[in-house]
């Protein structure tokens, strides 16, 4: 069977489908309790810390949680909230995607239109969700190491021209556009973002009487990138040769460590996710056995280590370069 001949039909029986896309409500409430109960956690040992006199263990909590806390968004648990298999019931998918999207700094409204596209049309040149603006300077890495200053100040000015009515862009300088009448749900989606986050920090601040914590709270979302948009590549990177062939060939999938997984929602299993959108990210490992228990075909499936593999560097270099071409 050619890859652009897959079938679902072909490959999962219907009780295998109706078992793989059927919601687990006990456990996406318990994944999620325990997300939370982790961030809690890290927050608490980081404020105890400081206030013990111990500003690098704070630091230390401060900066595990606000890498975790990258999986929050959508390459994580935010993402998959989006695609509302999550919960059982719609309308919990769509709090706690609203929740998480304003919580890391993210207007849903435009997440829904990008991400439905780049599902229909991966590598289209709109396709705005393949990562290849990577930097591969050392200023570049640095600020996904340390504090993507950059991505905090765009987001958060995103977010006040949206609920301001107009869009912002970026390039040589800022343009502002009006936002047309069809996209004025990201106005409310931003006047959201503002209001809670704001609270959120006051909220922190009279907790804490601690402006250097309230500052290490208020940037945790724009912290310790590296190893979210490391991920994020590894999507779909080097792949563009098979954007017109099965998904199973132009996404990629990289079995990682159980705890990493967990945190990235198991988008891991990327070319799993493509192939079927409607599969929870709990169910992704048993399709992933399902495929490579019935489907005999080369495809995408890496090992931990090839993240760092002098091949998928080269690939991220050759996209970064081609993407300045274009640019330019």
């Amino acid at each position: 069977m050619g890859a652009s001949e897959i079938k679902i039909g072909s490959l999962l029986t219907k009780d295998e489908f109706r078992e793989l896309t059927a919601s687990n409500d006990p456990i996406a409430w318990c994944h999620l309790a325990l997300r939370i109960g982790i961030h809690a956690g890290l927050l608490f040992a980081m404020i105890r810390a400081w206030e013990g006199g111990f500003p690098a263990l704070a630091f230390a909590a401060f900066y595990i949680n606000a890498g975790l806390w990258q999986f929050a968004g959508y390459a994580g648990i935010g993402h998959e909230l989006f695609h509302k298999k999550v919960f059982s019931r719609k309308l919990l998918n769509t709090l706690f995607f609203k929740l998480f999207s304003y919580l890391t700094w993210n207007n849903p409204s435009y997440f829904e239109k990008s991400h439905q596209f780049h599902h229909a049309s991966t590598f289209h040149e709109d396709d705005i969700e393949i990562y290849r603006d990577f930097p591969l300077d050392w200023l570049g890495a640095s600020r996904l190491v340390l504090l993507d200053y950059q991505s905090l100040c765009r987001r958060i000015l995103y977010a006040l021209c949206n609920a301001f009515g107009y869009e912002a862009y970026f390039g040589k300088g800022i343009r502002l556009r009006l936002m047309p009448p069809e996209r004025r749900e990201a106005q409310s989606d931003a006047i959201s973002m503002l209001a809670l986050n704001t609270s959120c920090l006051v909220l922190f601040f009279l907790a804490t009487r601690s402006p250097a914590l309230t500052v290490m709270f208020f940037i945790t979302p724009f912290v310790a990138s590296l190893p979210n948009r490391v991920l994020a590549l590894a999507q779909h990177i080097g792949l563009e040769d098979h954007k017109d062939e099965s998904a199973l060939l132009f996404s990629r999938t990289v079995n990682l460590p159980v705890p990493v997984a967990f945190f990235y929602a198991n988008m891991n299993y990327h070319a799993e996710h493509h192939l079927l959108p409607s599969v929870p990210y709990y169910n992704l490992p048993k399709l992933h056995d399902i495929l490579n228990a019935k489907l005999k075909m080369e495809r995408e499936e890496k090992e931990f280590g090839y993240l760092f593999t002098r091949d998928f560097w080269s690939s991220v270099a050759v996209s970064a370069r081609s993407e300045g071409k274009a640019g330019a």
